[in-house]
């Protein structure tokens, strides 16, 4: 199978031909190249992270803001869709998706998104973008595995061949006016059983507007959402002005990656964050006693305590350290993004309190590798 580190020689190959750079090692930035190579990314990520001036779709067709792209963001994004996917794996949503799925990624850039899925389960893949220069590079990444079209989601999605049974939207849909962006989605051929993975940058402006976006596709009832949350009503999140959800869990960053970390000053060598969310048509309601961990505090004289959301809300549960037996252990092992039953909890305020006579037990511990850890970003 193939992984994001045999994907890096193309990736360096390509982006040091779009930003004019001589031939290199294939698998890391030489040191006469780095401070270049370091200037592009930093332009790139101001322009998408900080005032996001580059937030559009036509911003692709500059070659150094592509050549950049493929250096820095590309192997992010890969690596968060994979993250995305096997978050949906084991909510159980990928149980009706064929051997061999059609994946459409919408949105598509250089097609990252796309590799991944491909990467990860095979099959095919098509990728729609508005730049003929980003879809020109997604072809030459994927030897032309990657089917392509140029597509222009501002005047909605053009008419597509049958139905797809995965479609991703990365780091796309916010760069759609607010009032398009449900009705795109709406509009996705989604074949029966299938799912749409969302991922969007982990801003708060970003992370809110695709929180809106759930539920209003939710309020429709042609939708529900699989993952990580787990309930179907409005998000408890968007109750106040200065919460979001994100999620965020180390990977093992390429070598050029560690490089243009250390040089930018930045942490994303060590950890990706991101705004994530999987759609289904529909999802069986989840046993009422389960919760996802969506806050971890700094620990407390005395107890320790978490934020934990489901269908009944978001609220802080909490124990007491003498409170502490071996049926209630597991709370000292939770972490942001897990899934957790507890069991004989009691309310204790607007929380839950966690005591000896509680069950409290880490549902999925052996996907914390691979899986984004929802978090509610503090008050």
């Amino acid at each position: 199978m193939t992984a994001l580190i045999d994907r890096v020689p193309a990736l360096l190959g390509r982006a040091r031909a779009l930003l004019g750079l001589p031939p290199g090692p294939p698998d890391r930035l030489a040191p006469s190249e780095l401070r270049r190579a370091a200037q592009a990314a930093s332009a790139l990520h101001e322009g998408l992270v900080g005032r996001r001036a580059l937030a559009h779709r036509r911003t692709y067709d500059d070659a150094a803001h592509l050549g950049a792209y493929l250096l820095w963001w590309w192997p992010q994004t890969y690596a968060k869709v994979q993250a995305v996917l096997a978050l949906a794996r084991s909510a159980g949503t990928l149980l009706a998706i064929p051997a061999r799925p059609r994946t459409l990624d919408v949105g598509a850039g250089p097609a990252p998104a796309a590799l991944a899925l491909l990467d990860a389960l095979g099959g095919s893949a098509l990728a729609l973008d508005a730049s003929a220069a980003a879809l020109s590079e997604a072809r030459a990444l994927s030897g032309g595995a990657v089917g392509t079209r140029q597509a222009d989601l501002g005047e909605g999605l053009p008419r597509l061949d049958g139905e797809f049974d995965l479609v991703v939207v990365a780091n796309a849909l916010s760069e759609l006016p607010p009032g398009s962006r449900a009705a795109l989605i709406d509009a996705l051929p989604l074949a029966q059983g299938g799912a749409v993975l969302l991922v969007e940058p982990a801003l708060r402006e970003t992370g809110r507007a695709l929180l809106e976006v759930r539920n209003e596709l939710l309020r429709s009832g042609r939708w529900s959402a699989a993952a990580p949350c787990l309930t179907q009503r409005p998000c408890p999140a968007l109750e106040h002005p200065r919460d979001w959800c994100t999620a965020l869990h180390p990977w093992q960053a390429p070598p050029h990656v560690v490089q243009l970390a250390a040089e930018l000053g930045l942490r994303a060598d060590e950890a990706l964050a991101y705004a994530p969310l999987v759609l289904v048509r529909s999802v069986a309601p989840p046993p009422r006693d389960v919760w996802r961990v969506v806050g971890v505090p700094r620990p407390e004289k005395g107890k320790k305590r978490l934020f934990v959301c489901s269908d009944q809300g978001r609220v802080p549960v909490g124990r007491l350290d003498r409170d502490a037996v071996p049926t209630n252990a597991d709370f000292d092992r939770l972490e942001r993004g897990d899934l957790v039953l507890l069991g004989g909890v009691a309310r204790k305020g607007d929380g839950l309190r966690v005591g000896r006579e509680s069950e409290v037990r880490l549902l999925e511990g052996g996907e914390r590798a691979q899986t984004p850890t929802p978090s509610a970003e503090p008050r």
